[in-house]
């Protein structure tokens, strides 16, 4: 039995300028762990909820929403759980012809971009025989991620400064202490935080906040129990905040 419960399945092949496309499909873990693994073809993984820890040539690193990893093929990757949480996962299977050797890569999406991609997504059909029409959100959804990942950070290289910087962001206190325990001036660890990852501190602590938000309202009953879980006293500004943050009001996207 498969370690994940497919939401969306889609068999395809596209060819374009040398890269073809062969699955896009959107998983949910329902397994502690998948067993490391290798495949004959690329595979690009972007969790879009939930978090867990993914593996890479043996190197695990935790991963959230918006953490997007490129698995060259033969390259062997795994996953294990963290928490009580059961990520969704988008997965694309693809080739690229007569290309140089790929490497393992990271890049973690801006709010904005994972927004987007949830609308696309909403448009493509979860099952059966796709219309002309269905492929413009799914080449859409595949050009944003390509467009998202060129192979710019090693995943068998050192930490990456995200990792390090991480769980600083998820405690309380000033982005100037964060960047005092990282060693780096605040200026200047937002500006290498934005070369690796595409965001500063500011944008990276807020979509912690928010994935921490979605957390909350999937697992308390009430809008105010999970504005409090989240970190917020007054759950009128937690709403206005979250759908500031997410385009979505907290019952919109308990409703989803």
């Amino acid at each position: 039995m498969p370690a994940w419960s497919p939401i969306l399945i889609q068999k395809i092949e596209i060819h374009a300028l040398g890269f073809v496309l062969r699955k896009l499909q959107l998983n949910r873990h329902r397994e502690a762990e998948v067993d490391s693994h290798r495949h004959s073809y690329a595979q690009l993984i972007l969790y879009l909820a939930g978090e867990g820890a993914q593996t890479v040539n043996r190197r695990k690193r935790h991963a959230g929403a918006g953490d997007l990893f490129i698995i060259p093929a033969g390259v062997e990757h795994g996953f294990s759980v963290l928490h009580a949480s059961r990520p969704v996962c988008l997965v694309l299977d693809y080739e690229v012809k007569d290309s140089p050797r790929m490497r393992p890569a990271y890049r973690h999406l801006p709010t904005e971009t994972l927004n987007e991609l949830h609308r696309l997504l909403a448009q493509v059909p979860a099952k059966g025989r796709l219309t002309l029409a269905d492929y413009s959100p799914i080449l859409a959804v595949v050009a944003r991620l390509l467009g998202q990942s060129p192979a710019i950070v090693d995943t068998n290289a050192t930490p990456t400064l995200y990792s390090k910087v991480h769980p600083l962001l998820t405690n309380p206190g000033s982005l100037s202490n964060v960047a005092r325990q990282s060693g780096y001036h605040p200026d200047h660890l937002t500006r290498r935080l934005k070369k690796e990852t595409g965001l500063g501190m500011r944008a990276m602590r807020t979509q912690l906040r928010l994935a921490a938000a979605q957390k909350a309202l999937r697992e308390k009953p009430t809008i105010a129990e999970a504005a409090a879980l989240a970190g917020f006293d007054d759950p009128n500004y937690f709403s206005r905040w979250f759908r500031r943050q997410s385009g979505r009001s907290p019952s919109a996207f308990r409703a989803s």
